[in-house]
């Protein structure tokens, strides 16, 4: 089977006249119709309890899942990805496949899953009072700007683990949608050593030590990190 990118035109539907309309409908239901024989072959189980007007139904729901979503081959591509990859047999929503295609441009963006990008966070607060900080390695620009972007909000809106695991989630979901629009990531801003004499001794391993044990309790991650 040839690949799906080489089966469909882009998912785009703009202002035109009715009967460009129609046709960009037909391509699309094209799309659906050669994308659920991909499922069916992913899911073996997800249209056995489907008879054919079920399954029309259907179709027509992810025809305007996909128009409403804007969803494009490359992204068709990676939904399926993370499709093959599911233990489940059975048939996902339009919305959950929307979302592996979503999750799938993140991962071919580079960008953390939301419980990396969690322990990333935590890592960043056990270093953040470290006489070297200003050195610490993000390891990429994304990561830059996901960790901060989350450590404010979890000193903001003082988030438990759960929370912050859903903030997460939408902190790179937000990312990810901006790149797929052609954003371009910022080059991470490093902490600059400061040279200017400041009035207090550095912090001794036991004060260090003493302010992220503060951190972890405040917000809950000394019972996460048994998990």
């Amino acid at each position: 089977m040839r690949n799906i990118t080489e089966l469909v035109p882009q998912i785009k539907i703009i202002n035109s006249d009715d009967s460009e309309k129609k046709q960009k409908k037909e391509e699309i239901a094209e799309i659906v119709n050669k994308l659920f024989r991909q499922l069916k072959a992913a899911c073996p189980a997800m249209f056995h309890t489907l008879n054919n007007n079920d399954e029309n139904a259907v179709k027509r729901q992810w025809i305007i899942g996909f128009i409403e979503n804007g969803i494009n081959p490359t992204m068709i591509n990676s939904g399926m990805r993370i499709a093959r990859r599911q233990n489940n047999p059975f048939m996902p929503s339009v919305g959950q496949f929307i979302e592996w295609c979503e999750k799938g441009m993140s991962e071919i963006y580079g960008l953390p899953t939301p419980d990396e990008l969690v322990k990333n966070v935590i890592r960043f607060c056990e270093c953040k009072w470290s006489d070297d900080f200003c050195n610490y390695d993000y390891g990429s620009d994304a990561n830059y700007w996901l960790v901060n972007d989350l450590y404010r909000a979890m000193q903001d809106e003082y988030l438990s683990r759960d929370k912050l695991l859903i903030k997460a989630e939408k902190l790179i979901a937000i990312l990810t949608k901006k790149m797929m629009t052609g954003y371009v990531i910022q080059p991470a801003k490093k902490a600059i050593t400061q040279t200017i004499k400041v009035k207090r001794e550095p912090l001794s391993r036991e004060a260090q030590l003493s302010k992220l044990n503060e951190i972890k309790q405040k917000f809950g991650f000394i019972h996460a990190q048994g998990r």
